[in-house]
């Protein structure tokens, strides 16, 4: 083969590797909320890339167990975790296997770890913490997420949307139209309709 060829071939391997962005899925129990400071707004449709670096992860276990001869839909106050990963890692957060309400509050009671899958098969546990301490529906997350970003001082912290700036020409004519007589809008109100 080429020697050229060859060299040609191996840098786009090693570029093409460096490229791809790894993902995280989430097993089925898992409702994922928010990811690297942001609350998705679709449900919880995985894989969702992921570049290299830190990630922020807010999530909660939702299933439903039974509870005597009922099923109920049994919910976890949201949990959020952070981790690292490298360009092309594929990471998944596990739900525990539990079949009843009681197992999940036995289970849920003593919060230390949570356990992620990395694409080597490697599992990890990792610390995690309540995003609150109370249920909250999923609209007040953001504002919960932004709170806690803002007083950790982290790189999640949202950026404030910029509002456009206004037109000049029109806040002169609004003023203009707001400072004349009734005659003098009366006139305004023609000119306008007839442009």
């Amino acid at each position: 083969m080429n020697p050229w060829k060859l060299l040609c071939s191996g840098f786009l391997f090693v570029a093409s590797s460096l490229t791809l962005a790894g993902s995280l899925h989430v097993d089925k129990a898992i409702e994922l909320l928010a990811v690297d400071g942001q609350v998705l707004k679709s449900l919880n449709t995985t894989p969702r890339d992921l570049k290299s670096g830190d990630h922020q992860v807010v999530f909660r276990y939702k299933h439903r167990l039974r509870d005597g001869n009922a099923e109920m839909e049994f919910k976890t106050l949201p949990y959020l975790m952070t981790f690292s990963t490298l360009a092309n890692d594929e990471v998944q957060i596990l739900a525990p296997d539990l079949f009843t309400k009681s197992q999940a509050e036995l289970y849920f009671s003593n919060p230390n770890v949570w356990r992620v899958q990395f694409n080597n098969g490697v599992i990890k546990t990792l610390n995690y913490q309540p995003l609150s301490e109370e249920q909250v529906p999923k609209e007040a997350i953001q504002s919960l997420l932004d709170q806690y970003n803002e007083a950790q001082e982290n790189e999640f912290v949202r950026k404030p949307i910029e509002e456009p700036a206004k037109n000049e020409l029109l806040r002169s004519i609004q003023l203009l139209y707001l400072q004349a007589n009734e005659e003098q809008r009366q006139a305004i109100k023609e000119w306008v309709i007839k442009q």
